[in-house]
Parts: C-alpha cells; sequence; structure tokens
C-alpha cells in the first residue's frame, strides 16, 4: 500500500512538472502529438512503477516503510510544551548575542553553525516580519554583517546585489552586472552563487551565473575589478546557469570553475587585482563551495567537482588526489559541500552515490572509513556539523526528503524526523537548528542527537514555495528568501 500511495504522488507530480514546462516552454502554436508524447511518457513510467510495486519487486518490501512526502504539517510538527519550557529555562538572556554576524555561505566557520545564539522560540502565529523587499529570480542565498544584509537576484538580463539596512531594509547601495544565463527546464535562470562578504578588506564578492567574479566595496557597492572568467577559459555551458560560491582564503578566492579544457576546473584569484594565482584539473563545476582545514600541521582544501572529490593545497593548487563521486541520474549536479571535522571529511551526493566519509591521513593521503548511498543522499541542502553529528536531509526519492542526525566518524543513524520541512536548508545557532523549508515553513528544533526535538514551527509557509536559499541570522533575527522576495524577521528574546 505503501508503494502504491508513493507511486500515486509520483504521478501527480510528473502531471505538476510537465503542466509547468508546457506553461512555460509552449505557445499556442505547439503541436497536439508534443503534448500527448508527453503524456504518454508519464503514464508509462507510473505504470511501470505500479507493475514493479503490485509484483512485490521493491527490495525487502515486507520490511520498509516509505513515508509520503507531506503537503502540511503534522502532530510530529507542533512544539511539546515540556520541551520548550525545558529549553527555555537552559536559556539566559545573556545567552544572546549583541553583534551576529553570517557573511558567507554556511555561516563564519562554513559548518553551517555558529555557537552565538538567536531566540528560537517564537508565537504560534509565527514571528513577526521586520521588513520585506520584492526580488526577482535566483536561488543565492542571503549574508549578513555589521547590520547589514547582502544578496544576489536577477530581473530581465540584469544580475544585481544588493545591500540592506538590517533594521528598516532601506537600501544602502546596489551594483548590477550583464547576464545571459539560461537554464534549459523550469527552475530559475540564477543567479545561484551567493556573494561573500570580506570585512578585512571591506569588499563584496560574487560569482554571476554567467561566470563573471567582481569585487564590489562593501561601504559603496563601486566595482573595483572583475574577471569574464567563462570567456577567457572557455567554459562550456551547462543545463543550468553556473552556481559555484567561492570560498575566501587568506588573499585567495578558490573557486570550481569547470574550465575543463584548459586546465582550470579549480581556480585561485587574488582578491587584490583578481589576477588569477593558480589553476587545475579538468574537471566541470559543481554547485559547490570549498573548504580548507589545518591538519597535521598543513593546509588542506576539499573541493567538490561535477566529478567528485579533489584534495589539494590551497597554496599552489597542486592536487595531493581525486575521488570520482557523482549522481547518474538526470540533470543531477553535485551541490552539496563537503564537510570536515577533526581530520574526517564527509562528501555527499544524491540521488545515487550518497555519503561516503574518509580519514585524512598525514602524508596527504585518505583512507575510507564508510560510505552509504542511503543513509544520507542531500541533493543540495547544506549539511550542518555540531558535536561530531552531521544533520542532513536526505533526497526527495526518499519518502520526500527528511531529516537526520548522522554520528560523523561512524555512520550510525542517531535519529530522523519526517516533515513538511521536505528537503530544507537550515543553520545551527547556539543550542538550537533552524531550518526554512521546501514549502515555506519556518521551523527551530533544539540541537540534540538523541532525539528531534521542535521548538517552533510555523503552520502557514512565510514564504512562497519553492525555497532553495539557505537562511542567515542577526541580532534577534532572521533573513529568509524566495524568488519573490527577502524579508527579515523579528526573533524577540523571551521575557
Amino acid at each position: 500500500m505503501d508503494f502504491i500511495l508513493c507511486t500515486a504522488w509520483v504521478i501527480a507530480r510528473l502531471c505538476e512538472r510537465t503542466e509547468a514546462n508546457a506553461k512555460r516552454r509552449t505557445s499556442p502554436m505547439t503541436p497536439a502529438w508534443l503534448l500527448t508524447i508527453n503524456m504518454k511518457r508519464i503514464f508509462l513510467q507510473s505504470s511501470i512503477l505500479l507493475a514493479l510495486g503490485l509484483a512485490g519487486c521493491t527490495p525487502a518490501a515486507s520490511e520498509r516503510t516509505f513515508d509520503v512526502p507531506l503537503e502540511e504539517p503534522t502532530r510530529a510538527d507542533r512544539p511539546s510544551e515540556m520541551i520548550v519550557a525545558d529549553y527555555q529555562q537552559s536559556k539566559r538572556r545573556d545567552d544572546l548575542q549583541t553583534q551576529m554576524d553570517w557573511p558567507v555561505l554556511f555561516g563564519p566557520h562554513r559548518t553551517g553553525a555558529t555557537q552565538a545564539s538567536i531566540p528560537a522560540v517564537w508565537p504560534e502565529q509565527g514571528p513577526a516580519l521586520r521588513w520585506d523587499v520584492e526580488v526577482g529570480t535566483g536561488y543565492g542565498s542571503p549574508v549578513t554583517a555589521e547590520n547589514r544584509v547582502v544578496f544576489s537576484h536577477r530581473v530581465d538580463d540584469l544580475e544585481w546585489i544588493q545591500c540592506h539596512d538590517a533594521q528598516d531594509g532601506a537600501v544602502r547601495w546596489k551594483h548590477s552586472l550583464e547576464t545571459d544565463a539560461e537554464c534549459d527546464f523550469e527552475y530559475s535562470d540564477g543567479p545561484y552563487s551567493t556573494p561573500l562578504i570580506d570585512q578585512e578588506r571591506r569588499a563584496v564578492y560574487h560569482f554571476s551565473g554567467s561566470g563573471t567574479l567582481v569585487s564590489l566595496d562593501f561601504d559603496t557597492g563601486e566595482e573595483v575589478w572583475r574577471r569574464d572568467l567563462h570567456g577567457e577559459f572557455q567554459v562550456e555551458p551547462e543545463l543550468f546557469p553556473s552556481g559555484a560560491t567561492p570560498l575566501l582564503h587568506g588573499e585567495h578566492l578558490i573557486l570550481s570553475l569547470g574550465g575543463a579544457n584548459n586546465d582550470a576546473g579549480i581556480i585561485a584569484i587574488h582578491v587584490r587585482d583578481g589576477k588569477t594565482i593558480w589553476s587545475c584539473t579538468d574537471h566541470k563545476a559543481a554547485y559547490t563551495t570549498p573548504v580548507v582545514a589545518q591538519l597535521f600541521g598543513q593546509e588542506f582544501a576539499f573541493v567538490m567537482t561535477a566529478e567528485g572529490l579533489v584534495c589539494l593545497d590551497p597554496a599552489n593548487g597542486e592536487v595531493d588526489w581525486e575521488i570520482p563521486h557523482r549522481s547518474r541520474a538526470p540533470m543531477s549536479y553535485n551541490s552539496v559541500s563537503p564537510l570536515v571535522w577533526n581530520d574526517h571529511v564527509l562528501m555527499v551526493t544524491g540521488p545515487g552515490p550518497g555519503a561516503v566519509c574518509l580519514q585524512i591521513l598525514p602524508d596527504r593521503s585518505y583512507e575510507e572509513r564508510w560510505k552509504n548511498r542511503r543513509l544520507l543522499d542531500s541533493q543540495y541542502t547544506n549539511l550542518l556539523l555540531s558535536d561530531g553529528h552531521v544533520f542532513g536531509f536526505t533526497s526527495a526519492g526518499q519518502g520526500g526528503a527528511e531529516l537526520r542526525c548522522i554520528e560523523f566518524v561512524t555512520g550510525e543513524l542517531k535519529w530522523k524526523y519526517h516533515s513538511v520541512l521536505r528537503r530544507s536548508q537550515g543553520l545551527i545557532a547556539g543550542d538550537a537548528m533552524f531550518f526554512l523549508g521546501e514549502r515555506g515553513h519556518l521551523a527551530s528544533l533544539q540541537r540534540s542527537i538523541e532525539e528531534p526535538r521542535v521548538l517552533s514551527f510555523t503552520q502557514q509557509p512565510l514564504m512562497k514555495a519553492d525555497c532553495y536559499c539557505s537562511p542567515a541570522i542577526l541580532k534577534n533575527g532572521i533573513v529568509l528568501k524566495d524568488e519573490d522576495r527577502i524579508a527579515v524577521f523579528d526573533l524577540p528574546p523571551s521575557p
């Protein structure tokens, strides 16, 4: 019965997707035979799925349960008064930070987590709106620093990078770049990359959907330098606009560029003048950001490309090793950035390859610690690191996605949480986790490796589906973005 329900859901989603495609890609002159072929394809796919389920061809069908994706919050999404009371009793007002910055994708430590705290309990109707602004398209996430919010979006053929006051939403500055990026499907035409704020040099860096890297003055928005990296390195267009986010490391901006034909799969750019420092590999680009770790008195850079994980020396780009790891599913790209804890590295790709944990050795080689295709197969949602554990969402193929807590070193599953959040983007602030659900709901859970403990959950969406942008935080507030607006919500301290 579970399989039949799931198949019915798949059929419905295929029909929705085809209808959306038809509205976007067809015109009154579209031939009827083309639409008929699409519907026949859906019927054939769904018939095969249903036949396999009825024939008992699914692995261990009698032992597995398949959760149908949820459309509305359930009882599991309602906070427990006891859990909320215990959490509030353990928190003190002086735990909350007076200054809160989230200047780069996945936060100041690039782990999706910070020790700083913001309030995690709000009224049942949801947190109050501080301000919001209409925006254009794009999946790039907002970042914050010095009581400012910086984000990117696209209107027509211009890609905008904007800076707003975090308190009232007033525009500090905005800067535009011409773009011709296109998506071959019904998803966004960009931008997909997230700006990053360099407070030390008073700069903002952004990589556009059409492959231009630009440096702007953080205080004025004036352009300092720009590079047409796609043009210079002859990067071939993909099905989606470019979406890698650079890593700021020292005076290097390290980026999965995808210049496969010019030994520029990965590139390092100098932050001062935009000149190339080094380039390496023949890999195509991924939708990820690199991470640098200090291990055994050495620096290691881990970059997830379209082909898999690359380990290299961030000083000179010398490659230590490469591991193939990518999905074979159509329209699938590596979109989950690697995560490092102590001397272990986790790479995750879904659907398909799943998770692989490596232990890095002093001679810069590695040993595989564990591998699991089904445990964690995130598609594009970010991973969160806390207390030697990983919090992440599975792919849509696993019942519409669910949040799981996994021990980093062993791969042991601690708990899982099935909810309307689906494939959610999140962050950890202090003792709480915050998630912007795929359908626009905002939730907070206590940071726990024992069980999922819901603190707050909006019963109605705050944002418009589909939500693919990661949230950012600031003092007593959270920043959310979809393809219609960017919004700051107040999270006031408890009395």
